[in-house]
């Protein structure tokens, strides 16, 4: 599977690949990381995820484990969070069920600042129905009437800035 990887304008690394097919789409869908820049980074995980498993045959699944014998399984779903669980639970942490990262992950990119149409767009939302994953709504909101704040001071001194310049 070709991974295509690269750097923003912004500086930020990027990487896209394709999904053969998933839980909703036969045909698969294209995934789009970017670099948050923060400890949980997507781009850092999947780069990470990418060394580990070095030794994985091109002919195998992107998320495959060797099951002996040369044989490759794919992770399964459930395999996956029970795993999580048990490190989770190990760590007095409580369980997370299935949709709890898609949530995660949607906090997550709010509270970094990102804008919630983004957000809709990253998670591959064809509707609305991602702000029902909203969490931690007190912080989140309060971060974006703070953007909002700033952005309409902003405006206003760089009106009072060219209003100066005009009238001299």
């Amino acid at each position: 599977m070709p991974i295509k990887c690269g750097i923003a304008a912004n500086g930020l690394k990027y990487m896209n690949f394709h999904l053969p097919h998933n839980k909703t789409k036969e045909k698969g869908e294209d995934v789009n990381i970017t670099d948050s820049m923060c400890q949980c980074s997507a781009t850092m995980a999947f780069e990470h995820h990418l060394s580990s498993n070095i030794s994985i045959p091109n002919s195998a699944l992107l998320f495959a484990f060797e099951t002996g014998d040369s044989k490759w399984s794919p992770m399964r779903w459930v395999w996956f969070q029970a795993r999580c669980n048990e490190i989770w639970a190990a760590d007095g942490l409580s369980a997370v069920k299935g949709h709890r990262f898609r949530i995660g992950g949607t906090t997550h990119l709010l509270l970094l600042g990102v804008d919630p149409w983004v957000v809709m767009v990253q998670g591959r939302w064809t509707s609305q129905a991602f702000l029902t994953y909203w969490r931690r709504c007190e912080e989140v909101l309060s971060l974006f009437i703070g953007f909002s704040f700033q952005s309409h001071q902003s405006i206003l001194m760089t009106m009072n800035s060219f209003k100066a310049k005009l009238t001299g």
